[in-house]
């Protein structure tokens, strides 16, 4: 890791000069997209210790700190909690793998496993489910995050997600594919105990996480099981946006969707049209099909998870497939010092037992974050113009009306070599060199905060920029693969940041 920190910071060092010609981009606020939704996470941290096989709880003295960064730094405004279809079963493998009675493995192989409570879908046995997991995560991750929230003046929802992963040897003699019944008595039993129990209810039900990696899911019966459950919450007075297909690869969920479409009332309860991000990644074509797809439902279309999300693949998202919610995968892990710390979350925790844990957004995240952060949900997506290739950019009008602009320099040949050494063996980016100028015309006067971050090596410059009158524009240094957020302040508003450097020394 070390020999390739060195080399990596050696080429860079050779190639620091651009060659690139200085930009100029602009917004076009009567070009309206998409309104934004959500910016989500897996209601997750490491519990599952797989190299120790067993649960871990070292995070629990850092959680608030871990779910306030996660808010404040992160953005994160929705979470995903999960519920395995081993819930409809006799016996609570949950609490005994969290006592330490059951190892990981052995938990894993009865998280699937499906008994049924009675052979009457309509009349639920309440000793026929466990709902212990959905209450640890209610307790440590739902209703802890929406009290910060709160008190930050931040939103926060969460979005019950249902598994049924086909990645274990116990499956159980219940097929709730087959029963879609007996399905949506599983669901229909679990948001009646997060009511009885919170006073709270799902803003939205996935009904199938990632069916194709799943056991008997096929379009059709997820249609049918959209009936079911649309039709007993809404006696129980619930009717939570609905997401599907969900499928892990994006250029799928279309032909999902349209068997979803085979069954009569499925299609017409769909909210959003889902899909995650791995395999074979998506093609213009992919995008225009998730994109005709989503139309000919009038739902929204949403990236819900891909342990690898970076900055360049939320602008493509966003611009492809006009998304309105977006998730990178869990909240934290631990920093494993020596061994690369794995992809797949939004922060790094250092020390966690400790009583001042440092809690840090992953470089990956980091451009993530100041996208999440800015963009609040209800915000519309508006256009932007561009005369360089080199230069990517996204734009917003928030609720409130405040402007908020995202620019992405390209990596350029040595970042795009050392992105594939990066993904390849996870090692650690070197800050890039060199950098290239951006004209940011933001069209009225106004004070704005810019933040610079990197795709890969993370870091973050904070500064402000003032613009005297309408016609007026700033302008902001970039390296390969720096993701520049410029977001509009309220009038009054007093900065907490230096003036943006007018040198490029400065940006350095």
């Amino acid at each position: 890791m070390i020999r390739y920190s060195v080399l990596a910071a050696t080429v860079l060092a050779l190639c620091g000069c651009d060659s690139r010609k200085p930009a100029n981009v602009g917004l076009v606020p009567t070009e309206t997209f998409q309104t934004i939704d959500a910016w989500e996470a897996n209601a997750k941290m490491w519990e599952f210790n797989r190299r120790s096989n067993r649960f871990d709880d070292s995070w629990m003295p850092a959680r608030d700190r871990i779910l306030t960064m996660m808010i404040a730094e992160g953005g994160i405004n929705r979470l995903r909690v999960e519920l395995r279809s081993g819930a409809e079963n006799p016996v609570d493998y949950w609490s005994q793998f969290r006592s330490g009675a059951l190892s990981y493995t052995d938990f894993k192989q009865h998280a699937y496993e499906k008994v049924n409570d009675n052979a009457d879908p309509k009349v639920a046995n309440p000793k026929g489910f466990q709902f212990s997991e959905l209450d640890f995560r209610m307790d440590n991750f739902v209703v802890p995050s929406m009290r910060i929230a709160k008190a930050m003046g931040r939103p926060m929802r969460f979005s019950l997600a249902y598994v049924d992963s086909k990645w274990s040897d116990q499956q159980g003699q219940l097929s709730h594919a087959d029963n879609p019944e007996e399905y949506a008595e599983l669901i229909a039993a679990a948001f009646a105990h997060l009511k009885q129990k919170y006073g709270l209810v799902p803003d939205a039900l996935e009904i199938v996480l990632e069916p194709d990696n799943s056991d008997g899911w096929a379009g059709r019966r997820i249609g049918s099981a959209i009936v079911a459950v649309s039709r007993r919450l809404e006696e129980q007075g619930a009717t939570p946006r609905i997401i599907a297909p969900s499928t892990s690869v994006a250029r799928r969920a279309p032909r999902y969707m349209q068997e979803i479409m085979s069954i009569p009332g499925a299609a017409e309860k769909v909210s959003v049209l889902a899909y995650h991000r791995y395999g074979i990644q998506p093609t213009e074509q992919a995008y225009s099909r998730i994109r005709e797809s989503a139309k000919a439902i009038k739902a929204q279309t949403a990236m819900l998870e891909f342990g690898r999300a970076d900055a360049g693949m939320l602008f493509e998202e966003l611009t492809q497939a006009n998304i309105s919610s977006f998730q990178k995968h869990d909240i934290a892990t631990p920093d494993l010092g020596r061994v690369a710390t794995l992809p797949g979350n939004m922060l790094r925790v250092t020390e966690p037992g400790t009583a001042e844990p440092e809690v840090e957004p992953l470089p990956e995240a980091t451009a993530l974050a100041s996208l999440f952060r800015v963009v609040d949900p209800g915000a519309v997506r508006i256009g932007t113009r561009s005369d360089r290739r080199w230069l990517s950019a996204v734009a917003f009008r928030n609720p409130d009306g405040r402007l908020v602009l995202a620019v992405k320099a390209d990596q350029g040949p040595v970042m795009k070599l050392l992105d594939k050494v990066h993904r390849r063996l996870n090692t650690p980016m070197p800050q890039p060199q060199g950098g290239a100028w951006a004209h940011v015309t933001m069209g009225r006067a106004g004070t704005y905060v810019a933040q610079r971050s990197n795709t890969l090596a993370g870091r973050i410059q904070r500064c402000v920029l003032k613009i005297e009158f309408a016609s007026g524009h700033a302008r902001v240094l970039l390296r390969g693969g720096d993701v520049v957020t410029i977001t509009e302040q309220p009038k009054g508003a007093v900065p907490r940041y230096p003036a943006c450097p007018r040198d490029a020394a400065g940006w350095e």
